[in-house]
C-alpha cells in the first residue's frame, strides 16, 4: 500500500509540474512591449518558479520516500521504456527514410523548389554566423566570405546526401563529409585568421548557448529593455563556462548549466530590470531553426532535475 501511495504521489507531482508549465507558457503570452507590463510578467512568473521549485522539491523527497520499490518492479519499468521508445526510433526512422527520398526527388526534378531550399539554406547560414561576425567586428567582406564558403560545405554535403538517396552515388559519407569540411577550414583560415579563425572554432562549440542569447534578446527587446552587443557576448560566454561540457571542450549542453553560477556572472554586466527578467521570464522556448535546440532555462532545469531523479 505504501508503494502504491508513493507511486500515485510522485505521479501526481509530475502532473502538477505539467500544469505549472503550462500555466508558464500562457503568462508568457501576456507580455507587452513596455517596462511596466514586464515587470508585471516577472512578478508573476517569479511566482510561479517559486511554485515550480516547490514542486521540484516535493516530488525528489517523494522519490527518496518511495525506497520499498522493489528491484523488478525497476527492471520491468525499465525494460517497458526500452521497448516504447525503440518501437518510437523505427517508426522515425521509417518516416525520417522516406521524407528524405521525397526530397531528394523533387530536388532533382522541380528546379523551383531547390532554388527555394538553395535560398533557405543560404538564409540559414547568415543566421548562424551572424553574432560572431558582429561581435567580432568583421568587414562586409569578410561575414560575406565566411557565409559563402559555409554555403559551399553546407550545399556539398546536402547534394552528396540528395545523390546518394536516390541512389545516384555511391561515396562514402564520412569521407566526403571530411573532405567538405577541411575545404571550409582552409578557407575560413584565408578569410579571418589564424587567430580569429580559433575564436570562430570556439564560437561554434558555443552554439547552444548563442542560440539561447538570441532568444533572449529578441524576447527582453520586446520589454523595451534591449542588450548591446556587449552584453550579448557576456551573457553567451557565461552560459558557456557554466557548461560542464564545453569547458571539457565539447559543445554546450545547455540541459547541463549550472543556472546559479550564470546568474553570478551576470549580474556584473545586465541591470537588474534585465536580470530579473533574466532570472524569470519563460519567453525562451521553442525549436531554434539552425542547431534544433531550444526551450527556456525553467525547461531545462527541470529536465535536468527529473534526469537526475530517474537515475
Amino acid at each position: 500500500m505504501k508503494k502504491h501511495i508513493n507511486l500515485v504521489l510522485i505521479f501526481a507531482t509530475i502532473a502538477a509540474l505539467v500544469v505549472a508549465a503550462v500555466e508558464y507558457k500562457r503568462l508568457h503570452t501576456a507580455v507587452k512591449t513596455n517596462n511596466d507590463a514586464a515587470a508585471a510578467i516577472s512578478k508573476r512568473n517569479a511566482t510561479m518558479k517559486t511554485r515550480i521549485d516547490d514542486l521540484k522539491s516535493t516530488a525528489s523527497q517523494l522519490a527518496d520516500a518511495s525506497g520499498d520499490v522493489t528491484n523488478a518492479d525497476v527492471s520491468a519499468m525499465l525494460a517497458a521504456k526500452v521497448k516504447a521508445d525503440k518501437e518510437s526510433s523505427e517508426r522515425w526512422q521509417a518516416s525520417d527514410t522516406a521524407r528524405v527520398k521525397w526530397l531528394a526527388e523533387r530536388m532533382k526534378n522541380d528546379s523551383d523548389f531547390a532554388f527555394k531550399r538553395y535560398a533557405y539554406i543560404k538564409a540559414k547560414v547568415a543566421m548562424m554566423d551572424a553574432p560572431f561576425c558582429r561581435v567580432q567586428h568583421l568587414s562586409k567582406e569578410q561575414s560575406e566570405a565566411l557565409a559563402d564558403a559555409e554555403f559551399k560545405r553546407m550545399m556539398k554535403i546536402d547534394d552528396m546526401h540528395i545523390a546518394q538517396q536516390i541512389n545516384e552515388s555511391d561515396v562514402d559519407a564520412k569521407t566526403a563529409t571530411k573532405e567538405a569540411d577541411d575545404e571550409f577550414a582552409s578557407n575560413a583560415k584565408a578569410i579571418l585568421g589564424d587567430d580569429l579563425y580559433e575564436q570562430f572554432l570556439v564560437y561554434q562549440r558555443q552554439g547552444a548557448a548563442w542560440d539561447y542569447v538570441n532568444a533572449y534578446g529578441g524576447t527582453v527587446a520586446l520589454a523595451d529593455m534591449p542588450l548591446n552587443v556587449e552584453q550579448l557576448s557576456q551573457l553567451g560566454e557565461a552560459i558557456a563556462n557554466a557548461c560542464p561540457a564545453f569547458q571539457d571542450g565539447k559543445n554546450v549542453d545547455l540541459e547541463t548549466v549550472d543556472w546559479n553560477a550564470v546568474d553570478a556572472a551576470a549580474v556584473n554586466f545586465l541591470t537588474p530590470e534585465q536580470m530579473n527578467f533574466f532570472k524569470n521570464v519563460i519567453g525562451v522556448s521553442g525549436v531554434d531553426p539552425v542547431r534544433s535546440v531550444g526551450g527556456s532555462r525553467q525547461f531545462h532545469e527541470f529536465s535536468s532535475t527529473a534526469r537526475k531523479l530517474a537515475q
